[in-house]
């Protein structure tokens, strides 16, 4: 089917009148039932707060241990640089989980 052939039959397809068939109003009590929309500030809230204990659950699991006996070890540009790294991975996956998040309920 070519793209005039379904260009013309969805246009006679939209126009055409078809007759309402009546559900007892299950549409309107549907609709009346959905929740408010939600606002932007309480979203961003939401995303702030889940970020923040995500942030805290890492924090925990990370084994601090380790990290400190190998920080301990490295030298001034060689602390610098890896504390710049991880500030990165972590600065992109909060972002990358806030532009999912954003996008998903908005």
């Amino acid at each position: 089917m070519n793209a005039d052939k379904l260009d013309a039959w969805l246009e006679q397809t939209l126009a055409a009148q078809e007759p309402y068939l009546d559900d007892d109003g299950f549409t309107a009590g549907v609709m009346a039932s959905l929740p408010a929309p939600v606002s932007r500030r309480r979203l961003w809230l939401a995303n702030l707060s889940v970020g923040l204990v995500v942030a805290l659950l890492v924090a925990l699991v990370f084994p601090w241990g380790n990290f400190t006996s190998v920080l301990t070890g490295l030298g001034d540009r060689a602390w610098l640089t890896l504390a710049a790294a991880v500030s990165g991975v972590f600065t992109t996956a909060v972002l990358a989980g806030g532009y999912w998040s954003y996008q998903r309920w908005s």
